[in-house]
């Protein structure tokens, strides 16, 4: 019997996001890969990722049934976590959907045609200097075909298919459209983007469930012969930059008007008081500035598009070394997908469970279980199993591999992979390392390895440059409550209580053979943040060209207070923040805060 659904709601809407997301994030890479409009840095896949990704934390957080909710929800995680041009016009999307159905509990297909057709609507008002060709395109032709469609067709599964047939055909007109597109022989990443997100709505409405449709199949068609070089052009701005402003009685005519000077590529979304901005620009700060008159910015981000189209013509050729990692690696997804890596992840104990980390569990689940006092939560190396799988995967496609691992001081991780690596000795060349280090301080040497890597250099170079660099990174981890040392047994009970009454809050790094050592020890919480900043800054202000990462434990507003301290030191530098990985946040504890800074020594420039 078919399936005939005759409106939507909070729950339907909900579930199909998160299944039209996955989706996106299934094809992020092949998405990067046909990113040539408007500039052809290779990261459309990623920006949609991690918008779609901020989408589904807060729909899911959403405990309210409504559909007005439930769009609101979605409006607003897309507002604070868009990324990239594509990003920004979903989040504009959103927010005109969300506008359109405010106050409502369900639509008909008919409605929900008119909803779409004001978000549409909203989403061309987000630029200044709209395109034909690309995203907005598509959407504007979905729309059209629903509200013709909504005329004769009151049952969702037949208005969805139908429409989406239509997208599909837009999608391959872009080429016509855009002379980059067609230069380059793709279509539009952006537009092939949101026909994922609509292919995975009308799968949920049809079927209830994922359906196991191959979606890469016709994108891997269109990317056949597919080069980036013949994308290449002059970037005019250099880089991409976006940030969040509260401001009241703000109108979008003046924020256009004074940004437009600035820059080209001009995308602003607003949602009642909060904006969001995105725009390419040869001077970030100045743009900063002046949005600093209308209220607080936050939410900064700068990307370098010159460096990253240098980095995606690397890509355009398969590496010939692989990098392979462990879960306990502190770093941002888009880093660990801009280079390839291969995660093992940590097996992770939950009483009778055992569960693993980042693929059955996310972070913030188990530290939200420690907090609320869940007993016997611990953490587990990987099993050599878990390895032989990875190692195997990637023998067949690279000339050798580096595995960089967790100190193997703390844990059996670096002895599992050396054991692994033993049975493919006459296969592939397999360096298991220790990093002597652990969270953002392996974080920062994998994506140090994998510039190396996508810079071309060798193996033996690759190894020499990581050594060295092992050498010269540091990991200041502060503790805020001594409760979880004790709790997992590296304190005992008698010198913790003495030490929680006395109000000592120390300060741990690791030594030059990766062992936990004590950096110092302060009296009161104050002291504990200042003195932590005051060892990295130390440390960074010793070397040469300091990449700096932090990690937290549900701290993320400190973690950000670390930054502000840190760049006032170093401005503009680049210091992602990041969730600490459970290995290092069950022991540091709930609040902990960890730095990591990774520098070359004075003799030696960075390459």
């Amino acid at each position: 019997m078919n399936i005939r659904i005759r409106y939507i709601d909070g729950r339907r809407l909900k579930r199909s996001i998160i299944v039209s997301a996955q989706r996106i994030l299934d094809m992020r890479e092949e998405l990067n890969e046909i990113n040539v409009f408007p500039v052809a840095d290779g990261d459309t896949g990623t920006n949609m990722a991690a918008t779609m990704h901020a989408i589904i934390d807060r729909a899911a957080a959403c405990q309210d049934g409504s559909l007005s909710e439930v769009c609101r929800s979605i409006a607003d995680g897309a507002l604070e976590g868009s990324r990239g041009n594509s990003g920004a016009i979903l989040a504009q999307f959103f927010s005109g959907l969300a506008d359109a159905c405010e106050g409502r509990e369900r639509l008909s297909s008919q409605a929900f045609a008119d909803a779409v057709h004001v978000a549409v609507e909203r989403a061309f008002e987000a630029l200044s200097n709209p395109r034909e060709g690309t995203i907005l395109t598509v959407m504007q032709d979905w729309a059209k075909q629903l509200n013709q469609q909504a005329e004769i067709e009151s049952d969702y599964v037949a208005l969805l298919q139908d429409a989406l047939q239509r997208a599909r055909i837009s999608l391959a007109e872009t080429p016509q459209k855009l002379k980059v597109l067609k230069k380059a022989g793709v279509v539009d990443a952006g537009a092939q983007g949101f026909v994922h997100l609509l292919e995975g709505l009308s799968d949920f409405i049809s079927s209830g469930k994922v359906a196991a449709l191959k979606a890469g199949l016709h994108l891997g068609e269109r990317i056949k012969g597919f080069h980036l070089r013949k994308a290449h052009g002059t970037i005019r701005f250099r880089y991409c930059t976006e940030f969040l402003l509260e401001a009241e009685a703000l109108q979008r005519a003046t924020v256009q008007d004074k940004l437009n000077g600035f820059g080209d590529s001009l995308i602003i979304v607003s949602s009642g008081r909060r904006w969001r901005v995105h725009i390419h620009t040869n001077d970030p700060q100045a743009v900063f500035a002046q949005a600093a008159q209308w209220g607080p910015v936050s939410n900064t981000k700068i990307e370098d598009m010159r460096g990253q189209h240098s980095a995606a013509l690397a890509r355009d050729t398969e590496p010939r070394i692989a990098l392979v990692t462990d879960s306990t690696c502190d770093l941002p997804e888009e880093t660990l997908h801009r280079y390839r890596v291969q995660v093992v992840p940590v097996q992770v104990m939950m009483g009778e469970k055992t569960l693993l980390d980042r693929v059955e569990i996310s972070t913030r689940e188990i530290y939200r279980a420690l907090k609320a006092g869940q007993p016997r939560i611990s953490t587990s190396q990987p099993s050599p199993a878990s390895y032989l799988a990875i190692y195997e995967a990637l023998a067949g496609r690279f000339q050798s591999i580096i595995s960089l691992h967790l100190s193997g001081a703390l844990s059996g991780t670096l002895n599992a992979a050396q054991t692994a690596a033993r049975s493919f000795a006459q296969r592939i060349k397999i360096e298991v390392m220790d990093s002597r280090t652990t969270s953002v301080g392996l974080g920062l040497l994998v994506a140090e390895a994998g510039r190396l890597i996508e810079q071309g250099f060798n193996h033996e170079d690759v190894s020499r440059r990581l050594h060295i660099a092992i050498a010269h990174s540091r990991l200041f981890v502060c503790i805020p409550t001594l409760h979880y040392l004790m709790r997992s047994g590296r304190l005992t009970k008698s010198r913790g209580l003495l030490a929680t009454l006395m109000n000592v809050k120390p300060i741990i790094s690791l030594d030059s053979e990766g062992r936990i050592i004590e950096a110092g020890r302060v009296i009161g919480l104050k002291r504990l943040w200042k003195k932590t900043v005051g060892l990295s800054i130390q440390y960074a202000e010793q070397v040469v060209d300091p990449r700096i990462q932090i990690a937290h434990a549900l701290n993320e507003e400190r973690a950000e207070w670390f930054r502000d301290r840190i760049r006032n030191f170093f401005p503009g530098k680049d210091i992602p923040i990041v969730e600490a990985s459970p290995a290092l946040g069950l022991h540091a504890g709930i609040g902990s805060i960890a730095v990591a800074i990774l520098g070359d020594p004075a003799h030696q420039l960075r390459v």
